[in-house]
Parts: structure tokens; C-alpha cells; sequence
């Protein structure tokens, strides 16, 4: 193997390596994101039934402390939604910059790749026409000893 070889040998684990890291980056961001939507989820069914609770007060007498505290619950458990809602978007975001990481990275190795067969094929050409120019050496030199003995 040359040095060259054994340089972009280097190069590929070195990239090898780097996917892996991005595969692994893009794992734990959905994990998160996953994570995320079950909050989302959880803070839109705690919303839902806020407000069905202060609908079912509104039915009732109440005074206006106790409508005042239902209708802040239910404006809080709206603001919860909106966060998790905007923390959703934001693992979304970082999902999708985690896959293009790994498709920038993925690009990249198969790059290497690409020379590396590249640099093979040109070192199997060469081999072959120096074995070529060889053999034309020694039929020349064979035809040539068999001019000279006749």
C-alpha cells in the first residue's frame, strides 16, 4: 500500500468516524424531539380539560375570584402549550440540521471513497502497462536473439 493509500485510508475511518458521530447526533435529536411531542401532548390534554373544568363552572353560580383563578389556569395551561409548542419547533429544527449533517458527512466519505477506487484503478492501469511494456521488451529481445542466431 503507498503512502497516498494509507492517507486516504486515514481519511475514511476519519470520516467513517465523523458519520457515526452524526448518525448518533441525529439519534438523540428525535429521541428529544419524541420526547418533546409527548409534552406537547400532555400540555394540550391538561389545556383541553382547564377548559372544560371552566366550562363546567360557568354553569354554576360562582363568584368572580373563582372565575377570575379558571380563567388564569386556563391562560396558563395555554402559555405551557405555546412553550412546548414553540420547544417542538425548535427540536424540529435541530432534526433537520442533524440530517443534514449526516447526509454533508455521508457526501464527504463517499468523496474519499470515490478517490480512493479512483487512485486504484489508475495504480492497476499503471501496473498493467508497465507488465505490458515488460512483455513487449521480451518479445522484442527474443525476437532479436532469434534474428541473430539464424
Amino acid at each position: 500500500m503507498t503512502n497516498k493509500q494509507k492517507r486516504i485510508q486515514k481519511v475514511i475511518v476519519h470520516r467513517g468516524k465523523e458519520l457515526d458521530d452524526r448518525v448518533v447526533e441525529l439519534g438523540k435529536a428525535r429521541v428529544e424531539a419524541e420526547r418533546v411531542e409527548t409534552a406537547v401532548e400532555a400540555e394540550r390534554q391538561k389545556l383541553a380539560k382547564a377548559a372544560a373544568e371552566r366550562e363546567a363552572m360557568s354553569e354554576r353560580t360562582m363568584s368572580a375570584r373563582e372565575w377570575r383563578e379558571a380563567n388564569e389556569w386556563v391562560h396558563s395551561r395555554s402559555l405551557s402549550h405555546a412553550v412546548v409548542t414553540r420547544e417542538l419547533e425548535q427540536a424540529a429544527k435541530v432534526v433537520e440540521a442533524s440530517q443534514a449533517k449526516v447526509l454533508t458527512a455521508r457526501r464527504a466519505l463517499k468523496g474519499v471513497e470515490l478517490v480512493e477506487e479512483r487512485l486504484k484503478t489508475e495504480e492497476t492501469r499503471a501496473e498493467e502497462r508497465a507488465d505490458q511494456k515488460l512483455q513487449d521488451e521480451f518479445a522484442r529481445a527474443t525476437l532479436l536473439r532469434n534474428k541473430v542466431k539464424s
